[in-house]
């Protein structure tokens, strides 16, 4: 016998937070918690010297515009 579908508010489908109002609001507070995250995660990074301006914003492009844009963290 086939058991009835779990009704739930929201979940995440192909890295998109879906929820029942059909809001985009809440994935985009998600996405950008995300990229807040990986943005701190390179605390280091920000702090050498020794590492160049140019290889700084290739790492934020790279890192934390493409967690904010796609909900990508790899």
């Amino acid at each position: 016998m086939i058991s009835p579908c779990e009704v739930v508010q929201s979940f995440v489908y192909l890295g998109s937070l879906i929820d029942n109002s059909g809001s985009c609001e809440n994935e985009i507070r998600r996405r950008i918690q995300q990229a807040r995250v990986a943005m701190t995660k390179l605390t280091e990074i920000w702090r050498n010297h020794n590492i160049t301006e140019a290889t700084n914003m290739s790492l934020v492009q790279s890192l934390v515009f493409s967690t904010f844009s796609y909900a990508s963290e790899t």
